[in-house]
């Protein structure tokens, strides 16, 4: 294939894991200034309501909004069922604006624990549909036009949203890897951020995807789709195994699939996503010094992908 063949964007963004330090931790802000200097693509912050041991993402990113001017901005993923989507797109649509438009947000039905439901006082079985219906109230209102709905959950009249997001189509990715939600994804969602999914799932997932697309008339860009891994310097940094997040949150996933040591198999791990058409990533670094294994990392794994893209052909295929 010619150097002039068409080229996907690869890009490379940083979470927080279990061991990376948080606000108001120095150690986190000096990992900010890390992927604003080395060439990170963003910073993703998780959110679960019912387990209030972090701060909450979007205020998080607000500040660190404040800290950077080029750093994009990320939720992953951003709890929706119990949030009025009147609200979040205001919120939203405000940091995207304090941010020169650097705000990359992602949504989802939240972690499946009781506390969680209790604490937000949402039935199991209505979050997907309180999804659905407010990923279309939220682009609705980002358009700027008056908006009317009348739905199963939310209803209001004649609603203006200003300001109105940076750029004129502020995309909305949702998480999830159930049949359920990937075909929710392909209904309304403008991308796709997997987690505890590996190589071979995301690859029958962004099938399924395309497929409950193409069945409601419309389509999602090729590269947008992603995943999640976790990558740690050197095995002494990797928790015990009964401790590790994988065996706590999603027993029985393949480490290989999903945790990788060293700058090396960090490359042929991602390497693996981006053969099955996944080219956004949010890495999360398993070591109690993230700002130094960053730092390493980049130049060694992280910049050459990004700099070779992916075929066009390699990811519809």
């Amino acid at each position: 294939m010619s150097g002039n063949s068409p080229r996907l964007s690869v890009r490379v963004g940083v979470g927080l894991s279990p061991l990376a330090p948080g606000p108001p931790d120095p150690a986190f802000w000096e990992m900010v200034g890390v992927l604003e200097e080395v060439g990170y693509d963003s910073l993703w912050l998780n959110d679960s309501p019912g387990r209030l041991g972090s701060l909450a993402p979007l205020p998080t990113l607000a500040a660190v909004a404040a800290r950077t001017e080029r750093l994009k901005l990320g939720t992953n993923v951003l709890v929706l069922p119990h949030r009025h989507p009147v609200v979040l797109a205001r919120e939203l649509a405000t940091l995207d604006v304090l941010s020169a438009g650097r705000l990359l947000p992602a949504g989802g039905l939240g972690v499946d624990l009781p506390r969680e439901l209790q604490a937000t006082a949402i039935v199991k079985a209505e979050r997907g549909p309180r999804v659905e219906e407010s990923v279309g109230v939220i682009k609705q209102l980002w358009g700027g036009e008056p908006v009317t709905h009348q739905g199963r959950y939310w209803s209001f009249s004649d609603v203006v949203l200003s300001p109105t997001p940076t750029r004129p189509r502020l995309e909305l990715w949702l998480g999830g890897r159930a049949p359920a939600a990937l075909r929710r994804i392909g209904r309304v969602a403008d991308g796709w951020l997997a987690s505890f999914a590996g190589p071979e799932q995301v690859g029958e997932g962004i099938a399924t995807i395309r497929a409950a697309a193409a069945e409601a008339g419309r389509s999602i860009d090729a590269d947008h789709y992603g995943a999640t891994i976790f990558s740690a310097p050197d095995d002494e940094e990797l928790p015990p195994p009964g401790d590790l997040l994988l065996d706590r949150l999603r027993p029985g996933l393949e480490r290989r699939d999903h945790v990788a040591v060293g700058a090396a198999e960090t490359r042929e791990l991602l390497e693996r996503f981006l053969a099955v058409g996944a080219t956004k990533f949010v890495l999360n670094p398993l070591t109690r010094d993230p700002a130094a294994w960053l730092k390493e990392l980049h130049p060694a794994a992280i910049e050459p992908l990004e700099k070779a893209g992916l075929s066009v052909p390699a990811a519809v295929d």
